[in-house]
């Protein structure tokens, strides 16, 4: 039989390894892929993308279109299994919207997306809105070759519906060339679990102490 000390170290361990493995819940984003329309339908000019006045999940704040299209059209490997993606900069500079639904006032959650850079298309700029609140502002220098980055940013939402915007700002670069968009999607953080495995280590280490100082402590 293992002393005391142990036995309550191993279940705390246990605890606390299977909180933090546990899946974050996730709130839904429409089209966060931007796989809708589907790519069959991609055909402007001969090129493999397409412009729409709106698109599920997603509408226009501009009088331009939304413009998605393959990855490859633009420069860009594929980004957590995606192939498609959106070029916020259509045939200007560009700015979308999503009423967010389901989310509980006072919670906090997690916006993660991969933000891309296209060669060629100069200094870019995004920012990302939430509630009308701006909540980053991501810089894309001028680069030659294209390439994705992750980006995750922490909110507290306020109630329910939320709008999440995506809005290119004019730069020196092309206005209708760039900010790249992809893999949108909500989660909702554990904030606890790291705390708590802390705690049952912390745990485990004073029983251990306990135990050299009484070498005959046991169940």
């Amino acid at each position: 039989m293992l002393p005391r000390f142990q036995s309550v170290g191993l279940v705390a361990i246990a605890l606390c390894a299977g909180m933090a493995t546990s899946p974050a819940s996730a709130a839904a984003i429409i089209n966060g892929y931007f796989s809708q329309p589907a790519p069959s339908t991609y055909n402007q000019g001969g090129g493999t993308w397409n412009e729409a006045a709106s698109i599920p999940g997603w509408t226009s704040n501009t009088s331009d279109t939304i413009e998605t299209g393959l990855n490859s059209t633009y420069g860009l490997g594929s980004y957590l299994g995606s192939t498609t993606n959106l070029e916020l900069n259509d045939n200007t500079w560009g700015s979308i919207s999503q009423t967010l639904t389901g989310l509980t006032g006072g919670d906090n959650y997690d916006l993660n997306f991969g933000y891309g850079i296209r060669g060629g298309a100069g200094a870019q700029e995004m920012e990302v809105f939430i509630g009308g609140v701006l909540l980053a502002t991501l810089n894309a220098p001028s680069e030659t070759s294209s390439s994705w980055e992750a980006e995750s940013f922490s909110f507290t939402a306020t109630g329910a519906p939320e709008v999440l915007t995506f809005t290119s700002v004019p730069t020196t670069g092309n206005a209708a060339e760039g900010n790249e968009l992809t893999a949108v999607s909500l989660a909702v953080p554990e904030p606890m679990s790291w705390a708590l495995m802390l705690a049952g280590f912390a745990g485990v280490g004073g029983a251990l102490r306990l135990g050299r100082r009484n070498p005959g402590f046991a169940a």
